[in-house]
């Protein structure tokens, strides 16, 4: 067992600390270093801002129901893709600065908004066939609904792109 197996077995598969030491003895003092660990932190804080996120892009709150292998699976896709959004390419970090424009608004600030949203490129597949999904900020995601083809939103998103970049005052 590698490093990034324990993660995936402790946080993923809810595996406990006593059953991985027992069955890799050899590696007892290795998985308590793991353990205590930041990138452990940081993998069980990615799996509930993960959870979190689809819940938040599903109607009603609803969850959406993935086995850990899928949550494994959603979270080295997330850790792995740029945080621009796919259809205007507005990178995350100027979604705050975007929301404190003067003028700017969002009814559902600061609930969503502040970070890029899952969509899925076809929205009649489900969330568990990573293929299909990107990152989009949240008025793309919001606009594109399940009306438009993603060849029609990637070309809707191209003016998105100059209005977004004639408010923040540079390209993006």
């Amino acid at each position: 067992m590698i490093e990034e197996e324990f993660y995936k077995k402790k946080i993923f598969d809810k595996v406990g600390i006593n059953q991985l030491k027992h069955q890799f003895p050899h590696l007892a003092n290795s998985i308590n270093l793991w353990y205590k660990s930041n990138r452990y932190n940081k993998i069980q804080d990615y799996k509930s801002f993960l959870t979190n996120k689809l819940r938040q892009m599903t109607e009603d709150g609803e969850d959406i129901n993935m086995n850990n292998k899928q949550l494994y699976n959603l979270f080295e896709w997330w850790e792995t893709t740029p945080k621009v959004c796919y259809y205007c390419s507005l990178p995350e970090n100027a979604l705050e600065e975007l929301h404190y424009q003067p003028g700017h608004t969002n009814k559902r600030f600061p609930k969503r908004g502040k970070s890029l949203e899952i969509d899925r490129k076809q929205a009649n597949l489900p969330y568990t066939n990573i293929q299909n999904l990107v990152l989009a900020c949240y008025w793309c995601n919001n606009a594109k609904t399940d009306t438009f083809t993603e060849q029609e939103f990637l070309d809707i998103g191209r003016a998105i792109k100059s209005i977004w970049e004639r408010r923040i005052g540079r390209n993006i």
